[in-house]
């Protein structure tokens, strides 16, 4: 069957147009985060973690709702695990790399991102809920696991609210863009949605004009396409030296897909988690603890190695040998 897109393929001129339109999207969410934070007094690391991923993790919320529509159980599990494996193996190296480039231009205080404990809160979130649906599988015993689902979605709203805190907010009005914030988190999304259509699909084409088979592309550079989009936001924050709302939004994707996502796929009665899935999860879940010890001591990042190794793991166990057991 062939695919269906969203925008025509322009080729490998794809990526240019997908990055210029991701970056796009990043400016006019990061401006809607400093606009919510003066507008309702909040405070911006928390709106950075809870609006910020709400947003750019829009297209996964519809892959994630049709699949549970049609009864694609395995497609809505997998793009729930998708996103915390790559931000914790991938994204993190870029999140670096983004630091020290910006440091190096001048643009930073600090190589590396500095940030107050605070910002550990929802490493803790995401980690703990998965550690049950890992090792006690709650599908297996009915109504209970229906009722942890929706124990996951309390989680995740007390999560918010405790993150969107009233506060004070010294800055003056912030102003926006488009002016109309309604007007401007619209653009967002279609600049972010026709952003990663283009991207994906010019990677699809360098790929194939550079010789690269489909499921390489499939497995390490289709994911890195899809992901970035996402933490576009977090890292616009982190070149800006603003590392706590960069770090919320990055870690505060995770929060999202391991309470909310899952929570109402249990409460609806529908659970899968095959051994790729579930390593996955376990890579994500042990880069998570040792990042939480990390910025409890005031950074951000430490674990990048960590992580990258974890994806070149899995990577060339499930090329090679079709398992990658832990």
């Amino acid at each position: 069957m062939a695919e269906v897109s969203l925008v025509p393929s322009i080729g490998p001129f794809g990526v240019v147009v997908g990055i210029l339109l991701t970056i796009l999207a990043g400016v006019l969410i990061e401006q809607l985060v400093h606009y919510i934070s003066w507008r309702y007094r909040r405070a911006a690391v928390g709106v950075a973690a809870i609006f910020a991923p709400i947003i750019t993790s829009s297209p996964e919320l519809a892959v994630f709702t049709v699949a549970l529509l049609r009864g694609q159980i395995e497609i809505a599990w997998g793009s729930i695990v998708a996103q915390p494996f790559m931000a914790a193996t991938v994204i993190y190296p870029v999140v670096i790399l983004t630091s020290i480039t910006a440091w190096a231009l001048g643009r930073r205080r600090y190589k590396l991102p500095h940030v107050h404990r605070i910002v550990a809160v929802p490493l803790l979130v995401f980690t703990i809920p998965l550690l049950p649906i890992l090792f006690l599988h709650p599908e297996r015993y009915g109504v209970f696991g229906q009722l942890y689902g929706v124990f996951l979605l309390v989680l995740y709203f007390l999560y918010a609210k405790f993150m969107l805190r009233e506060e004070e907010v010294e800055k003056a009005g912030v102003s926006l863009w488009l002016r109309n914030p309604a007007v401007q988190t619209a653009a967002a999304l279609l600049a972010m949605a026709f952003g990663a259509e283009w991207l994906v699909g010019g990677i699809k084409d360098l790929g194939a004009a550079a010789g690269l088979d489909k499921l390489a592309l499939s497995i390490i550079l289709v994911p890195i396409a899809t992901v970035i989009p996402e933490s576009i936001v977090g890292l616009i924050f982190i070149a800006k030296g603003k590392d706590d709302e960069g770090v919320s939004v990055i870690v505060g994707e995770k929060a999202l897909y391991s309470t909310f996502y899952p929570g109402l796929a249990m409460a609806l009665g529908v659970y899968t988690l095959e051994e790729a899935a579930a390593t996955a999860l376990i890579l994500a879940v042990l880069v998570s603890i040792f990042e939480v010890v990390a910025i409890w001591f005031g950074y951000f990042g430490l674990t990048a190695p960590i992580g990258l190794a974890g994806y070149l793991y899995y990577v060339l166990c499930y090329t090679l040998h079709q398992s990658c057991p832990l």
